[in-house]
Order: C-alpha cells, then structure tokens, then sequence
C-alpha cells in the first residue's frame, strides 16, 4: 500500500502523463489531445470542463467488466470467476485458475503479479486485486487517484456549472465507493485512501476494521446520492451510459450491506482465528447483529420504492407468456445495453474481441473454459417452477434432462427458461444455427465449441450467456457491456434479508418477482419452508438469475458454503446413438481436479494480501491462514 500512497503522492505528475495516454472508452469523447502550442499541467487540464471530464472519465476506467476481453477484463488470468465456483469448470490446459485456484497455489507472494513481471498474465485478478495491472485493465488504485484528483481541482474549472460539478464530484465519490467495496468483498477490511498524500505526509495506513470500512464506504456513497440524477435522459444516453446515476449508486449501497450482513462477517464467532480479538475485527465484525440484515434490507427496500415512485427503471417482462417471450425477456435483462433492469452497466467498448485473441469466445469455447456443471443443470427447476427433484415434476435424467430436444411445435423446453440462455442445449437455435453438442459430434456445430484446447473431458452444455452466436466466423459479441447489478440482485437481497429477519412473507413476495418473469409458479406455492430452506433457495435462485455474472462466487464465500467448494463436480455429457437417439451421462469431472474437494480450507473465503506490500511496513496484517 506504500506504493500505491506513494502513488497519490506524485499524482500530479501520473495525471498529466497518465490521462493523455489513456481513455475511458464509451463513456465522454473519447481521447484527450495535447492542445497546440501549450504544456500540459493540471491547471491546463482543470481550464475547462472538456479537459477536466477526462480526469474523470480516465477514473470509470477502473470498473471492471465480467465479459473476458484481452487487455481489459481478464477476470482471472483470462478465465471467468465462474469457473472457481460449483456451477462452472476450465477444461483448459494452462492458465491462472488451473495452477492457483485448482492447484491451490494462489499465495501471498503471487497474488499479485506488477505488468513488468515476465509472469504478469499468469496474475490471479480475482476481479479487483491489491495493485494495478493495467495490461489486464486493472486500474483500483488509479482509478482511486484520479477520483481524489477530481475531488481536488474540479473547483477551478471556470465554465462548469455548479450543478453539474456537483453531479461530478460524486461520480468520482462513487468511483472509490465502487473500487473500495470490490476490496473489502475479497479482502475485508482495508486500508482507507481517503486524499492525495502529499511529501510531508504520514504514510502509515493500517488495515480498518469490518465495521469502519463499511462505515466509510457507505458514508461515501450518501454523500453522492443527493447530488446524482435518478437516471439518464434520451438525449445523454448515447453519450453518457455507463457513468453513475443515483439508482446505481444505491444498488451498490444494497450489495455492499448485504455481503456485510452475512455470515462471513455477521457472525458469532470468526471463520478463522487470529492472533488477538483485535486483529480479527479486521475479518470479522466480532459479533452477530440482526440490525446488520435490517440495515441491509433498508437500503434495497429504499431502492425498491424509489423505482417504484419514481419510474426510470423496470425488469424486462415478456411480450408473448411462452419460453420464447420468457427467453427474450431474460435475454434483454442481462445483454442489452438498453435493459430498463441494469442499474449499474460497465462498458469497455461496443465491440468485443472475436473468436481468437484471449476474448470471451476464445477462452470459452476454443479453449475449454465455461462449462456448465451438472450441478448448476439441476438448480434449475421445471418450465413451471417445480424443482426437478420433485417426483411429480416428471423430470429423467436419462432422457432429455434438458428439455430441449426436437424441433417446431415438437419442441419441449420443458426447464426453466433462463437454462436455455445461460448453457448451450442440445438442438436450440444459436444464431441461426442449431446447437449439436453431443461429445461423438466431429463437425458441424462442434467445429465452434472444439478449439485446439477443449478436451475430450469436457461436457456438452457450454457457456452460451453473453454470446449470442457465429457470426461470420468471428463470433463478435455486439453492443457489448456488463451488467454490474441488475433489478432482481435488488430484488433478492431484499428478500434474503427478509428472511434472515424472519420475514417470510415478504421475502416470498420478491423473490416471486424474479420468478414470475420467466414463467415460473410462486415460491410458496413449491412447498413449505423453513427459514433455513429458504435462504438456500434464495442462494439457488440467485444462481439461476445471475449464472456467469460474477455473482455465484461471492456467495459461496460470504455464505461459507464449503459444501459448495469441496463436493465433487460432474458434466453432463450427450452421445449421439446410431439410431438417432440420445444418451444422456453425468461423469465426475477428472480433468483439472480441484484441490478443494478433498482439502478445502476456510481461508479461501478472503483473498490474501501480497507479500510486498505487507513488507512495507505500513499497517497491513495479513488474513488468517495465507
């Protein structure tokens, strides 16, 4: 952290090099040119609004997305965080998740990797790592420089209104709130950056407590709040989608009190021991408070009745109440950049890369990453909302288990519709053509799914969320963005809250929400439940909603799900039969064996800070067992 502090110490300096160097893409004009004839110095830069913009518009670049694209969003080593969690698995060859998560060989001295090292791409990246790697698009600690930079001059710049200087300085607020909550989600508690440090400053900055850093945090985002609009106008969305509106701003309020709600940090006892009562405060609150969910619960439920008084935001309801309506309606929640849902979207340009080149295909489908597991196949329930495990469900393993084989008015599409937009399945459509993922397969559709990496270990039902299909043989992912949050995760905090509280009633009302667009029966109408089996359900619907947005991990460990890290995973496998039939298998998946799944230890809940940094000296202790 002494690097980074040193960092904001000669900030004036990075700023002028750094901000003519770089640009935010898709959010403001675009690249900031030297004008003529002058020395670029931040007075220069602070002389107009259009020169300041890009102080901040440089700082949006640190929101990360979740679709793999080379140079900007590697997510883990250009791996998906799904692939660390039960619903997803890398059958590639090489790569950060095989040697550091898999292997269990992600430690203090390598988890975080500078872009000058020889092995920078092998850096873990779990979403925002302690350091800056900006050949991965990893900005954290700039992108909180530049905010504070903002903070700093933006009362200089003669032709900004007051109104909108404002509305800016808190964009940038929300800018550190959302680069300090993606640290305190893998971290804990954190160091607070809360200026630019000059030469005669102190340097010592120890890690606060749980408590302080939510605390700061969500002083943070209040203090923004009241001076955001609610949501974009007609006339700004095309240039300014993506920055922070008030809505956004109180969604990530929601998921930040919700993660410290829960039993990672709520709890009775720590998860791992520390040295003295005082050293574990740093992952632990120290106790368990019900006023932590009703906290949480408060600031969604505000969320809620905003959307609701105020209009601007809405989930995307089908046209037609058939799979295809549901389908599309899902489909346009997460992909469109125009999706009423999204309250929080990250763009890193409209285009992403193609079939070759470390991007989402090229990982995924040539490489092996991005294979559904079995056990993510079985969350998701019957076309009507009946749990396959359900006897009267009607649901066979052996025999089309997916629901998706036939075609026209033969077809069945007897699952939950969001599985049919989430993995690939057999015989559906897939940009104009059909999907024929049976392991025999040697041509045709598998030519696209079967890249020089992809072994014979890997199961048939491959990624296909957040790629719409072949296109010309470059598989480009078009309008491309990342939805950061959405209505539903809104939805179901609240409810997971609710329950928490004992609260059932409420809880059922939005989690129906989520499952009524997409056909699904009401909750309550499934079965009883008990407080305990409904805030597992709610962890199962969220899975089901948010497959391969990055959510799944963070709540595996904010839950302390061992049983998610350590049981074993299976495929579903397909094999074309002479006579055109089907067979359906579920092998356990031998290729890339986890170490988890027969030594997990609790320590993977919380990333380790790196070495070099604690060595520094200037407050950092490290988390329990790295």
């Amino acid at each position: 952290m002494m690097k980074h502090i040193k960092y904001l110490k000669f900030a004036l300096l990075a700023i002028v090099i750094g901000i003519y160097s770089t640009s935010c893409e898709d959010i403001g004009p675009g690249a900031l040119e030297k004008p003529d004839g002058q020395d670029v110095t931040i007075d220069t830069i602070f002389s107009s609004t259009e020169y300041a913009e890009r102080v901040l518009f440089n700082a949006y670049r640190s929101l990360r997305s979740g679709v793999v694209k080379n140079g900007r969003s590697h997510a883990i080593g250009q791996d998906l965080q799904e692939d660390i969690t039960d619903l997803s698995h890398t059958f590639k060859s090489w790569g950060t998740v095989i040697t550091t998560y898999y292997a269990g060989g992600l430690n203090s001295s390598n988890s975080f990797v500078s872009s000058s090292h020889p092995d920078a791409w092998l850096a873990p990246l779990c979403i925002l790592p302690y350091g800056d790697t900006p050949n991965k698009g990893v900005y954290t600690f700039k992108g909180i420089r530049n905010s504070y930079i903002y903070l700093d001059h933006v009362h200089k710049v003669p032709d900004m209104s007051e109104e909108y200087r404002q509305q800016t300085k808190a964009e940038a607020r929300m800018l550190i709130a959302y680069n300090m909550t993606e640290l305190f989600r893998n971290y804990g508690g954190i160091p607070w950056l809360g200026k630019v440090y000059g030469p005669d400053d102190d340097f010592t900055n120890p890690r606060m407590t749980v408590e302080a850093t939510v605390d700061s945090i969500v002083g943070l985002i209040d203090k923004a709040i009241p001076h955001l609009p609610w949501q974009l106008n007609e006339a700004e969305i095309s240039n300014w989608s993506g920055r922070f509106t008030q809505a956004g701003a109180m969604a990530l309020k929601t998921r930040l009190l919700l993660f410290a709600a829960s039993p990672l940090f709520n709890n009775s006892t720590a998860y791992m021991a520390g040295s003295s009562s005082e050293e574990e405060l740093l992952w632990w609150y120290g106790n368990y408070d019900d006023s932590r969910w009703q906290r949480a619960a408060d600031a969604a439920k505000a969320l809620i009745d905003k959307i609701e008084s105020e209009g601007g935001y809405a989930m995307e309801m089908p046209e037609t109440d058939d799979v295809w309506g549901y389908r599309e309606a899902y489909k346009t929640a997460y992909y469109s950049r125009r999706s009423t849902e999204v309250l929080i979207s990250i763009r890193d340009g409209y285009e992403s890369q193609g079939r070759w080149g470390g991007g989402m295909y090229d990982s995924n489908l040539n490489y092996g990453g991005g294979t559904a597991t079995n056990e993510f196949m079985r969350m998701f329930p019957m076309a009507d909302g009946t749990p396959i495990s359900d006897p009267s469900s009607g649901w066979d393993e052996s025999v089309d288990p997916l629901g998706s084989e036939g075609s026209g008015a033969a077809r069945k599409f007897n699952r939950d519709p969001r599985l049919y937009e989430t993995m690939q399945c057999l015989d559906d459509d897939w940009g104009g053509e059909k999907v024929q993922n049976w392991k025999n397969n040697q041509g045709g559709w598998a030519n696209h799914v079967k890249g020089p990496r992809r072994t014979n270990g890997s199961g048939s039902t491959v990624i296909r969320k957040f790629m719409p299909g072949f296109g010309g043989g470059f598989y480009p992912i078009k309008e491309h963005h990342f939805p950061y949050i959405r209505i539903p995760e809104i939805y179901l905090s609240y409810a997971e809250a609710m329950a928490h509280l004992g609260n059932m009633g409420e809880a059922y009302t939005y989690i129906n929400k989520v499952r009524n667009r997409v056909g699904l029966k009401n909750i309550e109408d499934v079965k009883g439940w008990s407080q305990e089996e409904l805030i597992a359900q709610i962890l199962t619907e969220r899975a089901c909603e948010f497959g391969y947005e990055q959510v799944r991990w963070f709540d595996m460990t904010r839950h302390k799900l061992e049983s998610a890290f350590n049981q074993t995973l299976h495929n579903v496998w397909i094999s074309k039969n002479a006579d055109g039939s089907f067979t359906y298998t579920y092998p356990e998946i031998k290729v890339n064996s986890r170490l988890w799944w027969n030594f997990f230890d609790p320590k993977w809940y919380l990333t380790p800070f790196p070495l070099n940094e604690i060595q520094k000296g200037y407050g950092i202790v490290q988390n329990p067992g790295w």
